[in-house]
């Protein structure tokens, strides 16, 4: 049936009074359950997104321009110890499909061990091999342009890639002279390359894929792959946005509850509805979203709530708890014997600027297809690669009183999964698989070091009931010792980097921190004064772990004492990954939606054949 309408509706009283499934937020994963639920024309899928639809306007688009500020909703952390007192941005998307459309499009899988380690945390089929083919069921992978093949270390086999997926992965066209120099001075210190960084092994110096249409070298995100392939095409399917998501009003089932509607208000007019869901509630709100929700509705530590007058309707102690990102802080170093062009030249002339964004135009080449401020080179490298003091590192990690550092008020529950949390942390960073740094570099004189395994935690909580209002955001950046410590060992090993023959073929002098900053304790309170608390992938805030350790869902994703409530979105993760999450978001959310259909078309075919034996 040809479609009549888009998807989308402007306010609630556009939107029917009920759907089978409710998605609260159209990001990422609200966009991939919603795509795969409407498959079936019988189900009916309402998203509820905070954001606009993106106009594929700016950098939505274009790899190399900056993001328009109306699809942005950041916020400020309260003041980090670890930071010397500074607060930290938390980033947040305010769009239909989230983060992937205003991230820096590096897309890459994690290593295998990182997968493994949340089977530990008692989650059965949450394992590498069980999220592989959802990683390339999500996406089309094209091979690099010819010349950059032949420049970078990129291996020719496709085994590893989905060739069929809504989101494209591949490279850029073009690239800045310097970067070859980039992968010659890691070579030159020891750290290969890896060609191969999609294949459950990370560690090395390798060329990533970015989430990219090979073809008109524009964005691929969960906007373009799957919300626009559907809009109007399927009437089962409709979109709310500009609309901020207040509550989920519950019922008594029998021992448990039952989310039964969402309610919901107009950015616009501030009026308010609700919509009933018949069969499930999906939270899709993001880790730093979702955890505000569910306390808004009554669900989390029983203390937050009281002290705000919010009605307890279930007792999660762990709701905004286990809140993790990786800790980020940026050198400065001067190329001062490199007269090429890098990405430093798209910011500071004008001229140049513009002559690539007319030859993207033209033909869709030039810089301009390179990701803003990002880039497809990096390097990975596990603790042991990165300091030769692994063990002394490990061993006084060990020692670490986790009681004494743990997030406030954090309950007894909590705090046994961060104690199994640490013990499995402490078993990556002995295996030489697991990667506990990066050193991102596009060949501009900022270059960024995340670390990518922290041990420290943080919390997410309200402080209003005002849903509108931003939560409180603790990163406790820092408040784990061995996160400093590797920072500070990441520093040495980038300077060394640094100092290698081929970067100073291009005169690479350092500006910041300053190569005056010598000894392990002015490089650690120069990385306090330095780092943010974020490499943009806020996880964690509502994890996947057993009940007993502080865990709001379990393996099927589904909220604790609650029947028909799941959340799918990067809050689930127990452990953060040691690489950037879009495409692990994905790989979840298609996870969960290839089994909510496979259980739709069970029940179907039950209730034919129940039909049919009735009526022999």
């Amino acid at each position: 049936m040809a479609p009549t309408q888009r998807s989308y509706r402007k306010d609630g009283t556009e939107i029917d009074r009920a759907y089978d499934y409710v998605i609260i937020g159209g990001g990422t994963s609200g966009n991939v359950i919603a795509n795969r639920l409407t498959e079936d024309p019988k189900i009916r899928v309402l998203v509820i997104e905070y954001g606009d639809v993106d106009e594929l306007d700016g950098g939505t688009a274009v790899p190399g321009l900056p993001i328009p500020d109306k699809y942005l909703r950041n916020y400020q952390s309260i003041p980090q110890k670890g930071l010397n007192g500074r607060t930290s941005i938390v980033y947040s998307g305010a769009v239909v499909g989230g983060g992937t459309v205003v991230n820096a499009m590096f897309f890459n899988r994690g290593s295998k061990a990182d997968w493994d380690s949340w089977e530990l945390l008692g989650n059965p089929g949450w394992n590498w091999e069980g999220l592989l083919p959802y990683f390339k069921k999500a996406t089309t992978f094209t091979p690099p342009p010819p010349q950059i093949a032949a420049d970078y270390p990129i291996s020719s086999d496709l085994s590893p890639h989905g060739m069929h997926g809504p989101i494209g992965a591949s490279f850029a066209n073009f690239q800045f002279p310097i970067i070859k120099n980039f992968y010659r001075a890691w070579n030159q210190i020891g750290i290969p390359s890896n060609p191969q960084p999609n294949d459950g092994l990370t560690n090395g110096a390798f060329y990533s894929t970015i989430s990219i249409d090979a073809k008109n070298q524009s964005r691929s995100s969960a906007f373009t792959g799957y919300y626009k392939p559907i809009d109007g095409q399927r009437p089962n399917f409709h979109l709310l946005p500009r609309h901020s998501v207040s509550k989920i009003k519950f019922e008594k089932q029998g021992k448990n509850l039952r989310a039964k509607r969402v309610k919901f208000i107009s950015r616009d007019t501030n009026r308010t509805f609700s919509v009933e869901a018949h069969r499930e509630v999906i939270l899709a709100a993001g880790a730093v979203h979702s955890p505000q929700v569910l306390q808004l509705s009554g669900v989390g530590p029983k203390k937050l709530l009281s002290d705000l007058g919010i009605k307890q309707v279930l007792d999660l102690p762990g709701v905004g708890y286990n809140f993790q990102d990786q800790p980020s802080f940026y050198l400065v170093f001067n190329y001062t014997k490199y007269d090429g062009k890098s990405a430093d030249n798209l910011m500071s002339d004008k001229s140049y600027e513009d002559e690539q964004l007319a030859l993207y135009y033209k033909n869709r080449t030039g810089a301009e297809t390179l990701p803003y401020t990002g880039g497809s080179s990096v390097t990975f490298l596990s603790l042991k690669s990165t300091s030769e003091k692994y063990q002394k590192i490990i061993s006084d990690s060990k020692a670490v009183d986790l009681s004494a550092i743990a997030a406030a008020g954090s309950d007894p529950t909590v705090l046994a999964g961060y104690k199994a949390q640490s013990d499995i942390l402490l078993d990556l960073y002995a295996n030489d698989d697991v990667s506990v740094q990066e050193t991102a570099f596009n060949g501009a004189s900022f270059v960024p070091v995340a670390i990518l395994k922290p041990l420290s935690r943080g919390r997410i909580s309200l402080n209003s009931t005002d849903p509108l209002a931003a939560p409180v955001f603790d990163y406790g950046t820092f408040s784990h010792p061995t996160d400093l410590t590797i920072a500070v060992e990441s520093l040495k090993i980038n300077r060394k980097f640094f100092q290698a023959d081929a970067m100073q073929e291009v005169g690479a002098e350092e500006v910041k921190p300053g190569a005056h900053i010598a000894g392990d304790e002015e490089m650690a309170e120069a990385i306090r004064n330095l780092a943010q608390s974020t490499w943009s992938h806020p996880s964690c805030s509502l994890s996947m772990m057993k009940r007993e350790y502080g865990g709001v869902v379990g393996p099927d994703l589904k909220v604790y004492g609650v029947d028909n409530l799941r959340v799918v979105d990067a809050s689930i993760f127990p452990l953060v990954p040691a690489t950037h999450t879009s495409w692990p978001v994905y790989a979840v959310a298609e996870k969960v939606g290839f089994a909510s259909f496979l259980f739709i078309v069970v029940v179907v075919a039950i209730t034919q054949c129940s039909r049919l034996l009735c009526c022999a």
